[in-house]
């Protein structure tokens, strides 16, 4: 039998992959991340009737959507993580049934009719998409003052602890490499990635002047975002004459936690890596921290992007 082709896949398809490992080492959403979009949303077009989680994963964002929202699509390309989201919303969370639409899709081609959408969030699942084909069926699904939301996070940083981070940057060369050795999706993947979302183009056909590229815990740069300072994908910009760049400082993405975390959270990344490949690095790292369980404080660069529907 061949091999599989994983270069093809979109997110999260390989085997023995776990929600509940990918949700112990991932960040919780802070409020401030609600609150930029909710302040904007409510700002631009404050409707407030129909939400749209893309690239829902265990429907995390659809949660919190549906305190705001009277419906809410929820939608992932893969097999079973829309049951997924669906068991855990309704079975685990007690939600309503009714208030969600589950579809098992992906972004690029949605079923949600034309204009029915108020507010598109899309989290940490932009990356996975063909960014081009994605915001033109967003547009198509978002009424006239709608927001669609889009963000991200890169590997946190351990900002006290430079030695750590020089040993951890070898770990992320390795993943890194594989990313591009791999092709297809993947290195798609990362070169939106690293170029902060740079990548993603807000059509002016489509989209109201001013668009916010909102940069937090990086002192307004880049850079934070790369995944490995020695391997890299050219990319071009798609930043709009008139998109507005900030650059925010938010505590609520600063934690402290151990070197066994720090692999939980590689592990959680695709491609996964074989842990010879980077079993020395991570003695590196943690004779620098001191202690596996020795916790080091690390900070998650976030980019959000935040536009309104013509």
């Amino acid at each position: 039998m061949a091999p599989e082709d994983r270069s093809q896949k979109p997110g999260f398809t390989a085997p023995n992959f776990s929600w509940d490992e990918y949700i112990k080492y991932r960040p919780l959403y802070p409020t401030s991340f609600y609150e930029r979009i909710y302040k904007y949303h409510a700002e631009h077009g404050n409707s407030w009737e129909v939400a749209h989680d893309v690239g829902t994963g265990p429907g995390i964002v659809a949660q919190e959507l549906a305190s705001k929202f009277r419906h809410v699509y929820v939608s992932d390309p893969n097999d079973t993580y829309v049951d997924v989201a669906c068991d855990r919303l309704t079975d685990e969370f007690g939600l309503p049934k009714s208030q969600f639409t589950f579809l098992q899709e992906g972004a690029e081609e949605s079923s949600v009719q034309d204009g029915a959408v108020d507010l598109l969030v899309i989290a940490q699942a932009m990356h996975w998409t063909d960014v081009e084909t994605a915001m033109e069926s967003f547009a198509r699904q978002l009424n006239s003052g709608g927001t669609v939301a889009i963000s991200f996070y890169a590997p946190p940083l351990l900002s006290k602890s430079p030695r750590a981070q020089e040993a951890l940057d070898k770990v992320y060369d390795v993943w890194t490499k594989k990313l591009i050795d791999t092709g297809g999706v993947p290195s798609r993947a990362l070169k939106t990635a690293d170029s902060a979302f740079d990548v993603v183009s807000f059509s002016s056909e489509y989209w109201k002047p001013g668009v916010k590229r909102i940069l937090i815990n990086t002192e307004g740069k880049k850079e934070p975002f790369r995944m490995s300072l020695k391997y890299t994908i050219p990319f071009d910009s798609k930043v709009g004459k008139d998109d507005v760049m900030e650059a925010e400082e938010d505590e609520e993405w600063i934690d402290a936690k151990d070197m066994k975390w720090l692999q939980g959270f590689f592990a959680s990344l695709l491609e996964n890596v074989p842990e010879d490949d980077v079993k020395g690095f991570w003695a590196e790292v943690k004779d620098a921290i001191g202690a596996p369980d020795k916790p080091v404080e690390i900070v998650y660069p976030v980019v959000q992007l935040l536009a309104t529907r013509k």
